[in-house]
């Protein structure tokens, strides 16, 4: 595509006498520029794109979009208000991809997007659909796995090569995760979604946000992208979700755990360690519904997923629906049973109100000790960590305190920080080596103890300091259980 096309399909005015070479790619990394390909210089938090013009110039870049014009150039350079808004215009011109022939899910809130872009995923698979989902475990689908981005949401540039990828595959129905910070950093700028979720609202991403308001501003953008046809599905349990579905002016269903009157609710549902079985009420049907999945909140999870699928399928009415096929989520109520030291549970949980939820949840299933091991993230809100130890407290009979990815941070400061939260600390334990720490909290286990190992989830590396060390919680007690449970 000539440059002066694609600038003119993304909306981009430019003079008549600009110089109009061939565009083969876009690209916001420097060095993966190639030749031919068109640089956009992008602000971030750690780096400026705009030092890296040359750098990309001297790799075979045909042309460069930046905020601030620099220094005389043999190629043409465009400046543009906010380079991040016109990577996601000029992604979506390259790609073709402003109409998209599949439906497109976006699913915003704290907690739960993960588990409910698996839960769809599933539904949508029943229904004879070909589907994939984006989000915190990258790109999957039944022709590929690729993590198109380390990001939750990937970047427009990102994100769009992705939409590429799934209409060459016949791809029929895309899930995918759409985080605060990327509907703040035009992420998703111009994106129709035809279904957008509300899953919750707690404490979380605050450093970057700075108040609760601004965090749940960001998140309802989303809402603002619906099609004319599209439906919100929205969590009016929330305060938050209470609040965006009264305001919404939009095709919404409501989903509720409490409110019999909400469109989508159980009349009846029982929880153990078993899976959840209850009969779920719609608008015009009742169903039951089984799932192995444990926990209040994933009967929530399956609220919105059902209200999700049912809305895209009008003409589906079960009368029972069997989750059983269901594939264990990674890093969500990931379960591993040992012979002699316990049950352990690998949960992604990380925020007050995830730790909270599951804490609460698991105290129901009979135990002897129940056994939390924690950290917090570093670089991150600080606000929050003592408000997980006290939860923890409030719980666990034991905690045990670690690292979870301390970045540019002291681990032992993050520890004090969590430590502040808790009065007591007879039954607190601190390691802050991970490994080491799993480790010594199976070798005591006891057959009837339940086992929380929080934060990580499916992840697959260590963040510390610059570097990412291979790290994932479930390989770790995998291996301890093949070697000391033979």
């Amino acid at each position: 595509m000539k440059l002066r096309e694609l600038l003119n399909i993304a909306g981009i005015k430019t003079p008549a006498s600009l110089i109009n070479p061939e565009i083969t790619g876009i690209e916001y990394d420097s060095r993966q520029i190639r030749t031919g390909d068109l640089f956009v210089a992008i602000r971030g938090y750690k780096t400026d794109g705009h030092t890296f013009i040359d750098p990309a110039i001297h790799h075979g870049a045909s042309a460069v979009v930046c905020e601030t014009d620099p220094c005389l150039q043999d190629i043409p350079v465009i400046t543009v208000p906010n380079s991040r808004k016109a990577l996601a215009r000029l992604s979506q011109a390259f790609y073709n991809t402003e109409t998209l022939p599949f439906h497109l899910t976006g699913i915003t809130g704290t907690n739960g997007k993960t588990t409910l872009t698996l839960l769809i995923r599933e539904l949508e698979k029943q229904a004879g659909l070909k589907t994939a989902i984006s989000g915190t475990l990258g790109f999957l689908s039944d022709f590929e796995h690729e993590t198109f981005s380390e990001r939750t949401t990937p970047e427009s540039r990102d994100l769009h090569k992705m939409f590429h990828t799934c209409n060459q595959a016949g791809i029929q129905s895309l899930i995918m995760e759409v985080s605060s910070i990327a509907l703040e950093l035009s992420r998703v700028d111009n994106i129709a979604f035809d279904t957008a979720i509300f899953t919750n609202l707690t404490q979380d991403h605050l450093d970057f946000h700075g108040s609760m308001d601004r965090y749940f501003a960001a998140k309802i953008r989303l809402f603002s992208q619906l099609t004319p046809e599209g439906t919100a599905i929205i969590n009016i349990d929330d305060p938050y979700g209470s609040q965006l579905f009264t305001s919404l002016n939009h095709k919404k269903r409501s989903c509720s755990l409490k409110n019999p009157l909400a469109d989508y609710h159980f009349s009846e549902y029982h929880l153990s360690a078993g899976g959840l079985k209850g009969v779920v009420h719609t608008p015009d049907h009742t169903l039951s519904v089984e799932a192995p999945l444990i926990g209040v909140f994933n009967a929530m999870n399956i609220l919105q997923a059902l209200a999700a699928w049912m809305e895209h399928h009008p003409h589906i009415r079960p009368d029972h629906l069997n989750l059983e096929s269901l594939p264990p989520i990674p890093g969500r109520m990931d379960i591993v049973r040992t012979a002699q030291h316990g049950t352990v549970i690998i949960d992604f949980a990380h925020t007050p109100d995830a730790i909270d939820k599951i804490l609460k949840s698991v105290r129901e299933i009979p135990h002897e000790r129940l056994i939390a091991l924690f950290g917090c993230g570093g670089d991150r809100d600080k606000t929050k960590r003592p408000l997980m130890g006290q939860i923890a407290e409030k719980y666990a009979d034991q905690i045990i305190l670690t690292n979870d990815n301390p970045r540019s941070e002291n681990p032992e400061a993050i520890i004090a920080d969590i430590r502040k939260g808790i009065t007591s600390h007879q039954n607190v334990t601190i390691e802050t080596d991970r490994q080491k720490a799993i480790h010594q909290i199976l070798t005591h286990g006891n057959p009837g103890d339940l086992i929380l190992i929080l934060g990580k989830g499916a992840e697959k590396v260590m963040e510390i300091g610059e570097k990412k060390i291979p790290f994932n919680d479930k390989d770790i007690v995998q291996k301890w259980v093949q070697t000391h449970e033979i």
